[in-house]
């Protein structure tokens, strides 16, 4: 098992810079210094609250504690000021801030004396009570704005990413290829942070062209163009598991106000992910010869980005007997049926697409169907799964968490819980209740996660019993399933 490891403070870190920039989905601060150290998280939160810039500003005092020559405030989409940072502060009001930028609703404010500052924050928990779980990165990983490479043969497809892009300041579109052929004199000229790729392109299909340029030669985060289609379905799998991070629908000029934030959200996750998690990635050591798993407990599994990649390593690895499992991945209803018969063709139990009613039983792995609910029902002795049309949790459907929660609602039996890769928070809470049940729960590490979102969050509020690299989780699932004992407090 290995731990997460938490940046420390440090003594002096002089003549830095401090970015924040405020997006109306969640946070992303970066710290830059003349030493070309930098550290980097993204915080979620569905509101600009006290807590939020409370665990920015601690984090801050936490980690460089001292001198920086700029700090650069940036509020986007926001009706904020910096007079609302300031309370945050040892001192009630900034002294000689020069607003150097004010365009929309973007602010960039210049502290010439912020050495001066140290972060004090009445009534506030502990610094270490909430310190966010980062890493760190090299300074280009972070860099102030977003470069990216738009590959689409449709003039009208190119246009609206570019408008979707120009709305952001953390984007700037680099350049446009029409064709393949174009695309690797691109990157070598403008070198961009992440590419936007169709699949359908004249000369060269997308995932051939990602497959055999974009990802061995070049290494950088791509994303997918999709028009999400039952046919697609098997292109977008093979991209995911040859270099591509996530996948995007191709959006309508009616709908761009809508799917903006989904688009920008989605890109600029990507952009931050470390492609070599995928391409490093060990594959998991096979327990099948030496170990059975206990087909009496029950697993349960949520996931992400980079999540379909993971759970084929997980189950490949697995007995060829197991329990009864059941998986969330976020992923759309025509993937979602793709995704699972892939599955079901590389594993020797059965791999579903799960239907209201199945039973949960062993040597069977239901997985929910993308734009729906999936809930556990355990009556008269026997489990099965009710799919509905609830609502979102976590702006997720499937959600992870709304899964969890009902396990533990019908909790009947020795049950693991895992949470993989992926971005925001879905899962974490879930996973908490389980464990306060005795569920034994693992949590995928920083190391092997293309993005350390809900596993971080899962490890932050202490749901995770254990932290596992992405190799070690199938021998950890089938460890714990043969433990006899299934209560354990949580310290």
């Amino acid at each position: 098992m290995k731990k997460m490891r938490s940046l420390q403070p440090q003594t002096k870190k002089d003549g830095g810079e401090f970015l924040v920039t405020l997006f109306p989905g969640d946070i992303f601060i970066s710290f830059h210094h003349t030493n070309q150290e930098s550290a980097g998280f993204s915080v979620k939160r569905t509101e600009l609250s006290v807590q939020s810039y409370e665990k920015i500003f601690m984090f801050v005092g936490e980690y460089f504690n001292s001198e920086f020559s700029k700090i650069e405030v940036k509020m986007i989409g926001l009706q904020k000021s910096i007079d609302q940072i300031a309370p945050f502060f040892e001192v009630k009001k900034f002294q000689n801030v020069k607003k150097i930028e004010k365009n929309g609703q973007v602010e960039v404010y210049y502290l010439p004396e912020l050495n001066k500052v140290r972060v004090s924050i009445e009534g506030a928990a502990p610094a270490a009570a909430v310190t966010p779980i980062v890493s760190k990165m090299p300074a280009k990983a972070v860099p102030s704005k977003f470069k990216v490479l738009v590959v689409d043969d449709s003039k009208t497809i190119r246009t609206i990413l570019s408008k979707i892009f120009s709305s952001d300041p953390m984007f700037e579109v680099c350049a446009m290829a029409e064709k393949p052929s174009d695309v690797e004199g691109l990157i070598q000229k403008h070198k961009p942070d992440v590419i936007t790729l169709d699949i359908h392109m004249p000369e060269m299909d997308g995932v051939t062209l990602l497959k055999t340029i974009i990802a061995p030669k070049y290494g950088i985060p791509t994303v997918m163009i999709s028009s999400i289609s039952m046919a697609e379905g098997p292109m977008v799998l093979d991209a995911l598991e040859n270099g591509a991070v996530d996948y995007i629908q191709k959006p309508e000029m009616s709908e761009i106000e809508k799917v903006t934030p989904f688009i920008l959200e989605k890109v600029r996750t990507a952009a931050m992910a470390n492609l070599s998690k995928k391409s490093r990635r060990e594959r998991p050591q096979s327990v099948k010869t030496r170990e059975v798993c206990n087909l009496d407990s029950l697993i349960v599994l949520g996931s992400s980005t980079g999540g379909t990649e993971a759970i084929r390593d997980i189950l490949t690895a697995l007995p060829n007997q197991i329990p009864p499992m059941l998986i969330v991945q976020h992923i759309p209803a025509v993937f979602s049926l793709a995704f699972a018969k892939r599955m079901n063709d590389l594993c020797p139990f059965e791999v579903k697409e799960a239907e209201n009613g199945d039973e949960v039983r062993a040597n069977r792995v239901l997985i929910a169907p993308g734009g729906t609910q999936m809930k556990m029902v355990h009556k008269s002795g026997k489990t099965y799964v009710e799919i509905n049309d609830d609502e979102p949790v976590n702006r997720f459907k499937p959600s992870v968490d709304y899964m969890f929660l009902t396990v533990a609602k019908s909790l009947y039996t020795h049950t693991v819980a895992v949470i993989l890769t992926g971005m925001g928070k879905d899962g974490a809470k879930g996973m908490l209740e389980l464990r306060k049940l005795g569920v034994r729960t693992i949590a995928q590490d920083e190391e092997t996660s293309v993005v350390f979102g809900m596993p971080k969050e899962a490890i932050h509020i202490g749901a995770a019993e254990y932290v596992e690299p992405l190799t070690q989780i199938a021998e950890r699932i089938t460890i714990l399933t043969n433990e006899k004992k299934s209560k354990k407090e949580v310290s």
